[in-house]
């Protein structure tokens, strides 16, 4: 690097700062072969944060973003959440609560355990900065190349009972440290559970944490925040009563439990609302399904894990002393990847978000993929390159693709996005969701350069029960197939339920419109 940006690293300003005056212009679609993400009037231009410089856009949503970032000299590979500090306020978007990111900061960095994602470093960079980068936060952190975990999970389905074990011990291990810590979590949701290489739960995204125990002084909560299916229903008393913090966690922990075993949530909200939680209060919700399909100790912890009351709830100690966690997972190591995506292979949902192609030209290609990925898959033990395959991260010609919710296009990129945006305008448009398609090379006011311009960015907005899933499709030219002429799709959530949104893939790709483009299975 340059010496001034040695310099900048040396000033780098140690706490979040937000200006007061700020002027942008509208935002615009910036397309690059790999990465395609939401910029302000041109192309970013980040800064390296110590040592990495920022690839590919994985993952992000509301005022961030979330890249692959390389190291420069070891090709050690971490992720970097880009938060924009500096939203106009007149946009009418809303702002950045500084605040709740400084401890965000401050909270994340200080938990150090093999459940919770690493925070290895953060930076701000100011808008008025010489170099020219992109302004924002910059927070540096483990990358759970696995992916999310309920990225694998079919909805509806589920995982085995002994994989739900399995990542459930490691969960409440995860949170034993947290609430050790004086910590409470506050939003145990599947999109905050991700996975490591070797298959190892990672908890993430302490947005929403809140010390409720400091200098051995404990105190009661009383913020109101998390996403609706996994919040306790204590946090819908009347404002001004406060709550206590780790029954909160427990109660998450529980949601996420059923989820993990039946593949959907139990309700939309534990309210009087909610016809299922209202049923699930009298006990009339047991003689249904899924919850018949839950039986013994399983059911029994469940139960305690969702107790309405608070006071009654189980605790960490009493999770680990119940029978069903006495008991431990029998799974092997080398079972992982198999248990974990045994719903969507067996549903089908793998062999078109992970097809083998048989014909000598893609063979070909395959095989020479690895001199052509060198530094992208081969820090990999044999141990994480066994999980990685079998979960489909590491596709069938040798891709590291963390995201399932993909399938590829027997057409080229552009006439598969046409395609594409046809029909989403009419199925998702007409089912109280927006459809907003941006096509490459860029037409006026849209700012485009890459590879041919090929493809484009179609963004959803999409209702799904009483909440709502929002993300983007990416048409892309193939990296993974040797024959032309082929498209790569990406359905990338940036809101909303993970479950929600492979459902909305599955209706893609199983659409009667598309299925004589969509590629399935062997070829």
């Amino acid at each position: 690097m340059m010496s001034t940006d040695a310099s900048r690293k040396q000033k780098s300003a140690a706490s979040i700062s937000f200006p007061s005056n700020i002027s942008q212009g509208p935002a615009v679609l910036f397309y690059d072969p790999g990465n395609i993400s939401m910029e302000v009037d041109q192309a970013p231009n980040y800064p390296d944060i110590q040592g990495y410089y920022l690839s590919r856009e994985i993952g992000g949503g509301g005022f961030s973003k979330v890249y692959r970032a390389v190291h420069r000299q070891t090709r050690g590979l971490a992720a970097c959440k880009v938060i924009n500090l500096y939203v106009n306020p007149a946009w009418g978007l809303g702002t950045p609560n500084i605040k709740e990111l400084q401890k965000e900061v401050q909270v994340h960095k200080a938990l150090k355990n093999p459940y919770i994602l690493e925070f290895l470093h953060h930076e701000t960079i100011k808008i008025d900065n010489p170099d020219h980068y992109t302004p924002g936060l910059y927070m540096l952190l483990e990358l759970a190349v696995g992916g999310d975990l309920f990225d694998k999970i079919a909805p509806d389905v589920g995982v085995p009972e002994d994989l739900a074990k399995f990542y459930f011990a490691q969960m409440v291990a995860g949170v034993e440290f947290i609430h050790a810590k004086g910590i409470a979590h506050r939003d145990l949701k599947p999109e905050n559970l991700l996975l490591a290489a070797n298959g190892n739960l990672k908890i993430t995204d302490f947005g929403l944490c809140a010390v409720f125990r400091h200098k051995g002084k404990t105190r009661l909560l009383s913020g109101r925040c998390g996403s609706l299916p996994y919040v306790a229903p204590e946090l819908g008393v009347p404002a001004g009563q406060g709550y206590a913090a780790e029954p909160v966690d427990i109660w998450g922990m529980g949601v996420v439990l059923y989820t993990l075993l039946v593949g959907n949530t139990p309700w939309d909200e534990p309210s009087e609302s909610s016809p299922e939680f209202c049923a699930y209060r009298t006990g009339e919700l047991f003689n249904y399904d899924p919850w018949t399909r839950i039986r013994g100790q399983a059911l029994d912890i469940l139960k305690g894990l969702l107790c309405i009351d608070p006071q009654q709830r189980l605790t960490i100690s009493g999770i680990k002393h119940h029978p069903w966690c006495m008991t431990q997972s029998q799974l092997r190591r080398e079972q992982l990847s198999e248990a974990l995506t045994q719903g969507i292979r067996q549903e089908g949902m793998m062999a078109y978000a992970d097809p083998v192609f048989r014909s000598g030209e893609s063979q070909a290609y395959a095989a020479s993929r690895g001199a052509r990925m060198a530094g992208d898959t081969d820090w990999l033990n044999k141990e994480e390159s066994q999980f990685m395959r079998g979960t489909g991260n590491i596709t069938q010609s040798g891709d590291l693709m963390t995201i399932t919710t993909r399938f590829w296009m027997a057409l080229p990129p552009n006439e598969a996005f046409q395609i594409l945006a046809a029909f989403l305008q009419s199925d998702v448009a007409d089912a109280n969701g927006s459809v907003r398609a941006v096509a490459a090379p860029s037409a006026p006011g849209d700012s485009f350069s890459g590879s041919h311009g090929a493809g484009g960015v179609i963004k959803l907005h999409k209702a799904a029960g009483h909440q709502y899933v929002e993300g983007k499709v990416v048409v892309l030219p193939s990296d993974s197939l040797a024959a032309e002429g082929q498209s790569l799709v990406i359905m990338q959530r940036a809101k909303g339920s993970i479950l929600h949104w492979r459902a909305l893939w599955w209706s893609v790709v199983r659409a009667n419109e598309l299925q004589d483009y969509v590629i399935r299975g062997d070829m």
